[in-house]
């Protein structure tokens, strides 16, 4: 990877506490589920404090409306944030879980809808921009 560059590499629906993807979260009737986001960013960028944005909406692929509201979360380049280096060369990466409460609750007005989150991470003057999607999943 560039030195300069970052790019979120991959954004999957869990459980709550779990680590593999999965296209019913929230199943069986769980009240919140986890979004796992991974990123990785270049050996000069991953230490050097730069603040970005971190973005994360969701789209509801069923009723083709916003799932919930957008999170918009303000972070930076560095340890605090979780970037860390990479056992296997000079290159950062970055895990985070962000909990999702389930809007309704299980049984609520998003039940049985297939939806999609997106997340975006923007640097100030928008000198590094990256997207991705998670696969799509059904809520309970």
């Amino acid at each position: 990877m560039n030195a300069n560059d970052a790019m979120v590499t991959a954004l999957a629906t869990t459980h709550t506490g779990g680590m593999v993807a999965d296209t019913a979260p929230n199943a069986p009737a769980a009240a919140s589920f986890d979004l796992v986001l991974e990123a990785v960013a270049g050996s000069a960028l991953g230490s050097s404090g730069t603040p970005y944005t971190l973005t994360i909406s969701a789209v509801d692929l069923t009723a083709v409306t916003q799932g919930w509201p957008t999170q918009t979360l303000h972070q930076a380049f560095d340890a605090a944030n979780g970037w860390e280096l990479r056992g296997d060369g000079p290159d950062y990466q970055c895990t985070q879980t962000v909990a999702v409460p389930v809007p309704g609750g299980p049984g609520g007005p998003l039940a049985g809808h297939t939806l999609q989150c997106v997340a975006s991470l923007v640097s100030q003057g928008a000198l590094i921009v990256s997207i991705t999607q998670s696969d799509p999943f059904v809520l309970v």
